[in-house]
């Protein structure tokens, strides 16, 4: 009997009662198209502090419900320049209430993402809604200002930058109703191709008239069937017997910065027995969507090899109310293929597709000891392209359109057998492995960002897995007087940071500009002119802290010397010793892992890590 076979036979003897677990998602479904994240409000004026808020509405009226798909055409200002778009892909939510009470949610296209989700009050006149101008869709305790609803035009100066004039004679915006379909009235004439000068919808801040950023003509409302979501994990019962992976598989996905691309998988998953119903849980099956931290529910059986895990296809990982769609778990496979050729190389153009195994309605895994394998895979990642892009496996695919968002297949060794999904994880103290020190980049200027590239360990000092959250490092620079810790100022790294640290978590991540878990950005540069980071070397050491121990891994240099530090030390005279521990303090004596500083009467220094 394999081991996992035995912990879960035992298990079973001491289950315990149910409760719940929570798990939440951490990502958003798609990349908002229509919204611009930079738009800032100009020439705000301070008012005074006991200016009382007008009416927001945030809580959803009582009524009946229906929500509508958007058409029309929008435009946005950010920075005082004009971006415009459709409105397709977006919606609006109305509620129809009593006495021919009418409100509508976000009822400007994309407002709603910077000043949340508030509703406006209409009234129903035959078959037309009347939505009065003034009211307010948001309030800022900053600016004591609020934004107000207003109908007006788009309007450029003489310096190509763009506003909004308020139309102070409407004193409301009319839709008209015509079976599943609603309009506002006064803009149909905009012809948003040709021409960004339009009328429209829009909102302004109260304090200075200055414009909100949106503006929206040519609106048209069709009314959409609700759709009834599905289930989503984020509870397993308690009790379960549950083991962690170190994910070893092989990816193809596509990214909006790299196209399609392939790559090996890396961080941990989760696999849960509840042994009581012979069930069995996996948290973040697709690497490609690790940050939801959902389940997905299959069985189990026991086998010759080991453990079977059977995964009914079409779970969903997340699941967005908003806007009614999600990831889904299938089988399927990918393709390469190849028309035409590049105009200006001649190289084929090549493109890949993909197709959903609807036959496939289970996923299955083999746990055997402390490996877990995904069964039934082909492709290979390692191969060249285009062979890497014709693979079957493990898909996720968008719930609304079927596309495909990643594959997921067994890596190959070099006789082409599928290699472990993943490897169970250390979760004991344990000391890591060394990290390595692959490269530095240097921006050459105060302007870019130096990079450090490295490779965390995967595994401790004996090659037993690791869990990656548990990692830590530290980086040292040395600039001729021996290892000093680096410092990472809370004030340059603004984004994740609230007070200056020297200890990395793995995988800080800020907005794509600081942290990485194979990298770091440095707001400094060795280019001459400029106060280097280090003149010597810099490195890395890595921490592995479990249970509040905290283990440590030796310091990795990223340039070697060419001849060792004796050879080049021999016959000199020794001036000064001095001993660091760990986290770069000066110690009076060495204790422990020390890393022993010696400085000579020539000024040239060597560093050796000392164990006592």
């Amino acid at each position: 009997m394999k081991k996992l076979s035995v912990l879960l036979v035992a298990a079973a003897v001491a289950i315990s009662a149910s409760a719940g677990v929570n798990f939440k998602s951490t990502h958003a479904l798609k990349a908002n198209k229509m919204v611009n994240k930079e738009m800032t409000k100009m020439n705000v004026k301070n008012l005074k502090a006991d200016k009382a808020s007008f009416r927001v509405i945030t809580e959803q009226p009582e009524g009946e419900l229906k929500s509508y798909n958007r058409a029309g055409f929008y435009v946005y200002v950010s920075n005082g320049y004009l971006y415009s778009g459709q409105q397709d892909g977006n919606r609006m939510d109305i509620v129809y209430g009593e006495d021919g009470k009418v409100y509508m949610k976000n009822v400007i296209c994309g407002i709603g993402s910077y000043f949340g989700d508030s509703w406006v009050e209409g009234t129903i006149e035959g078959n037309e809604i009347h939505v009065p101008m003034g009211q307010s869709i948001y309030w800022s305790d900053q600016y004591q200002a609020d934004v107000v609803l207003a109908m007006g035009n788009t309007i450029q100066d003489e310096e190509g930058y763009w506003g909004f004039e308020i139309d102070e004679r409407a004193t409301e915006a009319v839709y008209v109703i015509d079976g599943q379909t609603i309009t506002l009235q006064g803009t149909e004439d905009q012809n948003a191709a040709d021409d960004l000068f339009g009328y429209g919808l829009s909102a302004y801040w109260s304090d200075d008239n200055s414009w909100s950023g949106f503006i929206e003509w040519n609106t048209v409302l069709t009314e959409r069937e609700p759709v009834i979501a599905p289930e989503v994990i984020t509870e397993i019962p308690e009790g379960c017997q549950v083991y962690t992976y170190y994910r070893n598989s092989g990816a193809i996905a596509y990214s909006w910065f790299y196209g399609i691309y392939n790559t090996p998988t890396d961080g941990k998953f989760t696999v849960a027995f509840d042994v009581q119903n012979g069930e069995v849980y996996i948290q973040n099956p697709a690497w490609w969507h690790d940050g939801y931290n959902t389940w997905v529910k299959g069985t189990y059986t026991y086998g010759e090899e080991g453990v079977i895990l059977t995964i009914p296809t079409g779970q969903f990982l997340t699941w967005s109310d908003e806007a009614e769609y999600g990831i889904q778990l299938v089988w399927g496979s990918s393709y390469v293929y190849q028309e035409g050729v590049d105009e200006e190389t001649g190289e084929p153009n090549y493109y890949m597709g993909t197709l959903i195994d609807e036959r496939t309605t289970e996923i299955q895994f083999l746990i055997d000891d402390d490996t877990i394998y995904l069964l039934g895979t082909e492709g290979d990642i390692n191969a060249e392209f285009p062979e890497w892009g014709n693979a079957t496996g493990m898909m996720t695919i968008y719930s609304d359109d079927q596309s495909w968002t990643s594959f997921e297949i067994a890596n190959r060794d070099e006789y082409g057998y599928a290699q472990p999904f993943g490897y169970m994880v250390n979760l004991v103290p344990a000391v890591p492995a060394n990290p390595t020190a692959d490269e530095w980049y240097d921006c050459g200027n105060e302007g870019g960002y130096s990079r450090f590239y490295f490779t965390l360990p995967t595994t401790d000092v004996d090659g037993n897995m690791i869990d990656p959250e548990y990692l830590s490092y530290s980086i040292y620079v040395d600039n001729g007087n021996g290892p000093e810790l680096f410092t990472f100022p809370a004030v340059d790294y603004t984004f994740d940071l609230t007070e200056d640290i020297t200890e990395v978590p793995y995988a800080l991540y800020s907005n794509a500009v600081d942290f990485r878990d194979y990298f770091v950005y440095f707001y400094r540069t060795n280019a001459e002119g400029y106060e280097p980071l280090f003149t010597e070397n810099i490195g890395i050491q890595a921490f592995y802290t479990v249970n509040g121990e905290k283990n440590a891994s030796e310091i990795v240099w990223l340039y070697e010397p060419s001849v060792s530090v004796d050879e080049v030390n021999a016959g000199k005279t020794v001036a000064s010793v001095r001993y660091f521990n760990v986290a770069g303090q000066e110690m009076a004596q060495p204790a422990g892992m020390t890393i022993k500083v010696t400085t000579y009467t020539d000024g040239t220094t060597s560093a050796a890590k000392v164990v006592k």
